[in-house]
């Protein structure tokens, strides 16, 4: 009984620790936007003389972003469908969705941070509204407890669990 009791306790803290750990994430590339647009408040465009090549850094943002999304999603999928497949432990499928999870945001984060520097150097508010749009495509996949047990499409049992 004891060792069942554990086990409802660590798979428990297990999806509150990948919550807190997509917060942190989330967190720091919303602070991240708002230093970048402080800073281009204060001081200006880094380099204004890029300003002229623009347009070619938003077709080449969007191109890149379109190409991360595809790879983030595809990742994620593909890491969603080894968890639920695999016969391991709730803990065990916990542990691979926060696998897959943390990649799909490192590949959105590279577009992000592209699109913050590319804001501090020319100042084009564009930029952050990419950063804006990837930062919702990142809040959507938010590790909630019915989002997590959708995914993963677990049993009653292990839903049990992780209530």
């Amino acid at each position: 009984m004891s060792r069942f009791v554990s086990s409802l306790t660590v798979s428990k803290k297990n999806l509150q620790g990948t919550l807190i750990l997509f917060s942190f994430i989330i967190i720091g590339v919303s602070l991240l936007m708002i230093a970048a647009v402080i800073i281009n408040q204060i001081k200006g465009p880094l380099a204004p003389e890029l300003k002229k090549y623009h347009i070619t850094f938003i077709w080449t943002m969007a191109a890149l972003s379109f190409i991360c999304l595809f790879a983030a999603k595809r990742v994620f999928n593909k890491g969603i469908t080894g968890a639920k497949k695999c016969l391991n432990p709730l803990n065990d499928k916990l542990n691979q969705y926060r696998s897959a999870l943390i990649r799909y945001l490192v590949i959105c984060e590279l577009p992000v941070s592209l699109s913050i520097i590319l804001f501090l150097f020319t100042g084009n508010f564009i930029f952050e509204v990419y950063a804006a749009i990837f930062l919702g495509f990142m809040l959507a996949v938010a590790p909630m407890q019915r989002r997590v047990i959708a995914e993963l499409e677990l049993d009653w049992q292990q839903q049990k669990e992780l209530e």
